[in-house]
């Protein structure tokens, strides 16, 4: 059996300033506080480029610092120097995180080219202008499902805390917008006569997981009120998988 399930979120309001940060797609390994080190934020330091230099995520460096920093939970810019961060020790990310499977990441890549194309298209019939990949939505997105598959949740609030992650992003990194939002699904073998063999990569082609995550999208109001805001001009789509590939979560961002 295959389930299907699609969470929407709705649009964010808030100016805040910007900044930029590079793509990285692989997920971040779930760390603990003994395996952490220390870390002095520096002058005009962000949380999210502290969290890019150490191979981990916005929530992780929450999730480590939460007992000494609890206001990084609601507000990751509030971040100063000379704070003392537990961050991923090197030789805990790289025992904890895995060799990515190249033909899998491969897939997901394409299924992520292959939803941008549906999206588009569905805009363009509405005579809405496309939508343009913004590489700092695409960072933000894929720690999103990096995060989902890593603490094994499906939800648009940390389970952890009950704040809104993607707030905590844009937060994070300073992003400059109006107007925000974040649509999510995933599809997953959970079922226990499913082989181990018959993956959901393996069910599904690129293209035809693209339709089933942009036709369940355009079959919800609230996820299509999403897709055709005419006040959208760039979005982040990424996908992960699990380690057995029986899970797939994808998140879509937009921004004005």
């Amino acid at each position: 059996m295959i389930t299907m399930r699609f969470l929407v979120l709705s649009s964010l309001l808030i100016w805040l300033t910007a900044c930029s940060l590079p793509v990285w797609f692989s997920p971040a390994p779930v760390v603990s506080a003994d395996d952490a080190a220390i870390y002095v934020v520096q002058p005009d330091d962000t949380l999210s480029e502290i969290a890019a230099r150490h191979a981990t995520t916005v929530e992780q460096i929450i999730a480590l610092n939460i007992e000494p920093y609890p206001q990084l939970a609601r507000d990751p810019s509030l971040i100063r120097p000379g704070w003392r961060l537990r961050v991923p020790a090197p030789n805990a990310v790289a025992s904890a995180r895995a060799a990515p499977d190249a033909e899998h990441a491969a897939l997901l890549e394409h299924t992520v080219l292959a939803i941008l194309g549906e999206i588009n298209s569905a805009r363009a019939q509405r005579g809405l202008p496309l939508l343009r990949e913004d590489a700092t939505l695409k960072h933000m997105a894929n720690d999103r499902c990096a995060d989902m598959i890593a603490r094994n949740y499906f939800s648009h609030n940390d389970p952890a805390t009950g704040q809104q992650p993607l707030l905590r992003y844009l937060q994070a990194t300073k992003y400059a917008y109006r107007s925000a939002g974040e649509n999510i699904a995933e599809v997953k073998n959970d079922a226990f006569w499913v082989p181990p063999w018959l993956t959901v990569l393996a069910r599904y082609s690129p293209e035809s997981l693209a339709r089933e995550f942009v036709t369940g999208w355009l079959n919800s109001p609230d996820h299509r009120a999403n897709i055709y805001g005419g006040q959208y001009r760039r979005t982040g789509i990424a996908l992960s998988a699990s380690g057995d590939a029986r899970r797939v979560v994808a998140t879509q961002l937009f921004s004005d």
